[in-house]
């Protein structure tokens, strides 16, 4: 392995000081152009990558990080993307960093004021942050960019805010990518559905939203009839009796596209009355959507390596803390299309 020259050693074969080699590296501060030119070839040429554990571990501060997501039962999509973000705290366990979580309600609109109210309370240094509703969202943004705390997103982004990051996939693309798979895979004359899930407060969620215009504009032109339906997560009990009416109403529906990671809740009803000419797609490899894939009730599922997300979050936001150094624009995930015949391939993505 070859050696990783340290700032001392960039200095004096660039012949400036250490302080000026900080400079350059992180991008603060003023330096000569002669000066940066120097550094900069002995760089390259020592083929440098500073390292956060390095550049960090003689600090004095500990940063106070507040982690804001959708509250999650363990195996579902969120608690994957805490894993994320815990799996990097280890990591950078040498840097001095004290983390706690404010977690929501992800179906009522407001648990999520609570839990952003109770952050702004408390001013951490930053927060990472799952944006489910986009007004709340974009409220809360204002005033962490008003009290000068840097915010980084997970899962989704929204327009208008000024986040140092942001990890997540193309939303509407992902939306547009199901509708193209689960069409290909219906007989001539049929219908499809999109069934979401009902919210407290009467709001929807950003990546919902995002993800029905892709699926829409893919639809749009072809002729394909699309109807819309619901399911809650509060009255599980009348799911059941609603999804049965619905198929009742709309005997051609032979695929049905659920816009979030519950994928399992519609196919585990069908299952269980018989009904195996519907096929169903969603999103996120849970521990429920993986045993519906695996018994065939579920057709696909579109993934978005939430454990890369969350560690990716953390890692921007010491970063950004240790060098103000921020994204110019949201890391895009992978979209991944997982199938029965694919699945046993997909393990954690860390």
């Amino acid at each position: 392995m070859a050696k990783q020259w340290t700032i001392k050693e960039i200095s004096r074969a660039a012949g400036v000081s250490p302080g000026t080699v900080d400079r350059v590296l992180h991008n603060r501060g003023s330096v000569s152009e002669d000066k940066k030119i120097r550094v900069e070839e002995i760089l390259s040429k020592v083929g440098y990558k500073y390292n956060l554990h390095t550049s960090a571990i003689s600090l004095k501060k500990e940063f106070r990080i507040v982690v804001c997501i959708p509250s999650c039962a363990k195996g579902e999509y969120w608690q994957f993307i805490r894993n994320g973000i815990e799996h990097a705290l280890v990591e950078y366990s040498d840097i001095k960093i004290s983390c706690s979580f404010s977690t929501y309600n992800q179906f009522d609109v407001y648990s999520c004021r609570n839990a952003q109210d109770d952050i702004l309370e408390n001013l951490p240094d930053a927060v990472i942050l799952g944006p489910t509703f986009e007004d709340e969202t974009r409220d809360f943004c204002r005033q962490l960019d008003e009290k000068n705390i840097p915010y980084v997103f997970v899962d989704s982004t929204i327009e208008g805010t000024r986040a140092v990051g942001a990890f997540t996939t193309d939303q509407p693309a992902g939306g547009l990518l199901m509708a193209k798979l689960l069409s290909g895979m219906l007989p001539e004359g049929s219908e499809v559905a999109i069934f979401r899930a009902k919210r407290i407060g009467n709001q929807e969620s950003h990546n919902s939203e995002e993800r029905q215009k892709g699926f829409y504009s893919h639809l749009r032109d072809s002729g394909l009839n699309i109807k819309e339906g619901h399911f809650s997560m509060f009255n599980v009990g009348e799911n059941k009796s609603e999804l049965l009416r619905f198929i009742s109403r709309n005997p051609r529906v032979r695929g049905i596209a659920v816009m979030n990671s519950r994928g399992h809740i519609i196919a585990d009803i069908l299952s269980e009355n018989g009904i195996s000419d519907i096929k169903v797609a969603a999103f996120d490899l849970t521990d429920n959507n993986r045993r519906c894939l695996k018994n065939g009730s579920i057709a696909f599922l579109l993934c978005q390596r939430p454990e890369m997300q969350g560690f990716s979050a953390v890692k921007a936001a010491i970063s950004y803390l240790l060098y103000k150094n921020a994204g110019d624009s949201p890391t895009a995930m992978p979209i991944d299309i997982v199938m029965k015949e694919n699945l046993d391939f997909y393990k954690d993505f860390i």
